[in-house]
């Protein structure tokens, strides 16, 4: 029950705003159902009773709604909170919500017939078409539409699990008739999103008996979308074909024609059948096969993707991608290609058979498209990329196009950013016979191209024979040197060449590598070496080799260089022939590192603007490994540097012969410490690791033999110095150990040394002539002789070079040593440490002598002396001490001892029972003394 309250009691009386409201609520006690805009409830003053339930049978029996929704359109401002005060509304905004109140009607409402009794207030009660308005046609449509699309997506989702095999009869006619080949399936469901159509399951298209027997096409699973316009007629009309995972077989038979052309033939002419019985077609992620009458080609194409789409004017536009294959190479493709064609078949302005397409080849390693079309990789990698335009009949495609060409290399060299080549091309291809014919174009009309690349193709569906063909037309040499890098020939790192090349080489698949080029006016600079020119080089360009005939080189230091080679491509060899005369070592030298490396025969040449060379070399680097050099030349003023021999050879000249494992200088003469030299010698590396019988002694691989004029005992010894001295001041330090160069522990020496003239401490002490052997460190002489008019020298030992200081150990004999007026022999062994005055510091020596006709001193003569010595340097004098003395007179034998002193006396102590004899006498090789020096005691 709505409840009347009285403002009497209030605490203010009514205000302007609810006089107003009063007063047009008055007007109107009993509001006339009449239409209105909006229409709106009425307050009235005084009301003392209700209106009758019977007046408004549809009045809710509640009324605390109807009072929520007076407030919610009356009550504003200050109002609201008077008026909900004394209302039993408990929220006047969680009333329900109605439209919002239009501006009274002046029509309706009479603001003067409204009622104001005793200052009290009643509410007028809300028509019944507020309180229950009736449905409009917009709200019937929203909530059918709402049903229909939740039932739409209802069914959508449960379509695909769906049999619709009571179809199955229709879908197969209408497959047929549209691919005009028959068509089996095992499951089909149907398909609501996005396009109404059917799910085919393990899908197979047969093929025209006309060309052959393998399935057209076979795949997992093909999506037909059907036509709506078609469908509401009641017809199974298919607008696309989607072929999932599919594999096709595109045949060529024996007369030329393709499956495929026939095919896109059906789909492009209009006048032959109904245009809406060709859908199009979809192919995801196929594989396309090529046969060639009833066999498979090992070409393929996998990864295609392609949308064909007929147009009625004939024109039938595909869209493509994929990635050629082979069958006989594993991977997953050889480069990737995209592009569209437009296909006009049957246009009414062009021969029936035009295509136009723009295909693009993405970025690709240049050796898998070798591989694609060759069956194999050639060897040279980089990256290649291209776009190409395609237009004309099948026959004759015209196709212009740009190639880019990026980090081209031989396979076993890394690769170099920043060599990037784009070269427009055209060209033209016959799609029937199998024919590619491409050439490169100048980047200007009209402008000279100094190098000029043409590819051929034929039977590029069977069995491709493919040339690749280069001309050169004064083509700059120092533009192709960064090519020649990276196709592996043998450059310098740092040389300069100038020149041009003309000439035309060529490659093909069959035949392999052929032309011939040549070079003019060539010239190539090295660092640090003098240019080196040549008026022109002819190459012969072979299938297995590259031929370099003969060409004469001129240097700016003097002579003549003439060179020739071959080089081949299956094994890497290289062979190089260069004929010098009067040309400067060190010329020859530093060319020859730095195109092939430094011929060993070369290696004991030092520098030197004198030294000329007159010969022939050969070098051959055996199929790909270190180059071996042999030849013979003679050589003048030279200057030839031993390792481990202090003093060089100057002013040399000879006759050299060499291998690659042997050195032989039949003669060479030469100055040496200012004295004249001659000699041979003999190297033979297939023996430096022989055994002989002896496990410690490996075979001989070299061999000397040296004849000088006059050497001295100091010029030897300072010779071999780096035998035994340390190059480095720390390595000298005692603290340190010793290192054994390299080149010692190597070293296997056998030879022979004669010197006319042997001078020790400026004497002449006549011929020497020794054998020796050196083996690591170990330096062993053998058959050391050394005669003069006054003494024979006999000895044989080793000399240890391990230790900072050599050690010798000998054996020897001494002969007819004129002493004391008679002669003296010994034999004995010596022992010393050390070179120089530290040998002779170190030098102990022991062994026995004798002697006859010696005079001890002008009184007392021997017949016979003999006895055993021992010989020392220990204070820096001669010490010497004669044991086990038997001297011999005719009446008299007499034994005892001598001994040195630091004056270079020998003094004597002879005995003989009671007697005594005291001699004194010198150790040099003189006259004895004229004073008496014996004094006899009895």
């Amino acid at each position: 029950m709505l409840e009347h309250h009285t403002l009497e009691n209030r605490a203010h009386a009514p205000t302007a705003a609810s006089q107003s409201f009063a007063r047009s609520t008055s007007a109107h006690p009993n509001p006339s159902p009449s239409p209105a805009p909006n229409p709106l409830c009425a307050l009235a003053l005084h009301s003392p009773q209700p209106p009758a339930r019977e007046e408004f049978p549809n009045r809710p029996a509640k009324r605390g709604g109807f009072c929520r929704v007076l407030l919610l359109i009356f009550i504003r401002g200050t109002e609201t909170a008077k008026i909900a005060h004394f209302l039993p509304i408990k929220n006047p905004l969680s009333a329900p919500k109605i439209p919002p109140p239009q501006p009274p009607s002046p029509q309706r409402y009479n603001r003067d017939k409204a009622k104001r009794s005793g200052g009290r207030l009643e509410m007028a009660v809300i028509p019944e078409e507020i309180t229950n308005p009736k449905p409009t046609p917009s709200h019937f449509i929203l909530r059918a539409s709402l049903v229909l699309l939740v039932t739409f997506f209802a069914l959508s989702i449960a379509a695909p699990f769906v049999n619709a095999a009571h179809f199955s009869a229709s879908i197969q006619r209408a497959l047929e008739a549209s691919l005009g080949r028959r068509v089996s399936f095992e499951k089909v469901y149907y398909r609501l999103l996005p396009v109404p159509g059917f799910s085919l399951e393990n899908v197979t298209i047969a093929e025209d008996p006309r060309w052959g027997l393998e399935p057209f096409s076979y795949m997992d699973g093909l999506e037909a979308r059907l036509r709506i316009d078609k469908l509401l007629l009641g017809q199974i009309r298919f607008a696309s074909l989607r072929l999932i995972d599919p594999k096709l077989n595109l045949v060529k038979r024996d007369d030329g024609a393709w499956n495929v052309v026939e095919f896109v033939s059906r789909m492009s002419a209009p006048r032959a059948m109904p245009l809406n019985l060709i859908p199009a077609i979809q192919v995801s992620s196929g594989r396309l096969d090529f046969k060639l009458g009833t066999r498979k080609t090992t070409f393929y194409v996998t990864d295609a993707d392609i949308s064909i789409y007929p147009e009625r004017s004939g024109r039938v536009v595909m869209n493509f991608s994929g990635s050629p294959a082979r069958t006989d190479r594993a991977g997953n493709g050889f480069g990737s290609m995209r592009g569209s064609l437009n296909w006009l078949v049957t246009a009414q302005s062009a021969p029936s058979d035009q295509v136009e397409a723009d295909v693009t080849l993405e970025p690709s390693n240049f050796s898998e498209l070798a591989t694609l079309i060759q069956g194999q990789d050639i060897g040279v990698h980089g990256t290649i990329s291209s776009r190409a335009h395609i237009a004309g009949p099948l026959s004759a495609l015209q196709v212009t196009g740009t190639v880019r060409l990026q980090d081209v290399h031989r396979w076993d060299l890394l690769p170099s950013s920043g060599d990037d080549w784009r070269v427009p091309y055209a060209g033209r291809i016959d799609m029937l016979a199998h024919r590619l014919d491409l050439r490169t174009l100048p980047p200007h009309p009209g402008e000279a191209m100094p190098a000029a690349l043409e590819v051929k193709v034929n039977d590029f569906m069977t069995k491709p024979a493919w040339t690749l063909m280069t001309s050169f037309n004064k083509a700059p040499v120092e533009s192709l040197l960064p090519l020649f890098r990276r196709m592996g020939f043998g450059v310098p790192a740092g040389v300069a060449l100038s020149g041009s090349i003309n000439g035309v080489v060529g490659y093909s698949n069959t035949s392999g590598l052929a032309g011939e080029v040549s070079i003019h006016d060539a010239v190539a600079s090295l660092p640090n070496i003098p240019p080196i020119s040549a008026a022109g080089a002819d190459l012969k360009i072979l299938p297995d080799a590259l031929h370099l005939e003969p060409a004469t080189l001129e240097t700016t230091g003097g002579g003549t260089m003439q060179v020739g080679g071959e080089y081949h491509w299956d094994n890497q060899r290289l062979a190089a022939a260069i004929t010098v005369h009067h040309v400067n070592v060190q010329t020859l030298k530093n060319t020859a590192q730095a195109w092939f490396g430094e011929p060993p025969a070369l290696a004991a040449f030092s520098d030197g603007s004198e030294s000329v060379i007159t010969g022939e070399l050969q070098y051959d680097n055996s199929g790909g490994t270190a180059g071996g050099w042999s030849g013979e030349f003679e050589f003048s003023n030279a200057t030839l540097s031993a390792v481990g021999v202090a003093m060089p050879l100057v002013q040399a000249q000879g006759k050299l012969l060499f291998t690659p494992t042997s050195l032989d200088v039949p003669h060479f003469t030469a100055t040496w410490a200012q004295n004249n030299l001659a000699g041979n010698y003999h190297f033979n590396q297939s023996v430096k690791n022989a055994k002989v019988a002896d496990a410690h002694h490996p075979g001989v691989s070299e061999r000397l033999h040296l004849e000088l004029e006059a050497a001295g005992l100091e010029q030897i010894v300072a010779a071999l110095e780096p035998a035994w001295r340390e190059p480095g001041l720390l390595a000298r330090l005692p603290f340190t150990k010793r290192s054994v160069p390299s080149w010692m522990a190597a070293r296997n020496l056998e030879g022979d040394i004669a010197i006319n003239h042997f001078i020790v401490n400026e004497n002449d002490l006549g011929p020497l002539n020794t054998r020796f052997a050196w083996q690591g460190v170990n330096l062993q002489l053998s058959g050391l002789r050394i005669l003069s008019p006054d003494v024979s020298l006999r000895a044989s030992g080793t000399v240890n070079l391990a230790a900072r200081a050599p050690n010798a150990r000998f054996k020897g004999s001494v002969n007819g040593y004129r002493w004391g007026g008679g002669t003296v022999d010994a034999q004995g062994q010596v022992e010393s440490s050390g070179a120089g005055i530290d040998a002779l510091r170190s030098l102990h020596a022991v062994g026995s002598f004798s002697g006859t006709g010696v005079s001890l001193s002008l009184n007392e003569d021997f017949d016979k002396v003999s006895g055993a010595f021992e010989l020392s340097f220990a204070g820096g004098w001669p010490k010497l001490h004669l044991s086990k003395v038997q001297a011999v007179q005719p009446n008299d034998d007499w034994s005892g001892e001598a001994l040195s002193n630091s004056d270079g006396q020998l003094i004597f102590d002879l005995g003989n029972g009671d007697r005594q004899l005291h001699i004194v006498s010198l150790l040099a090789p003189s006259s004895p003394p004229v004073a008496p020096a014996a004094v006899a005691q009895k």
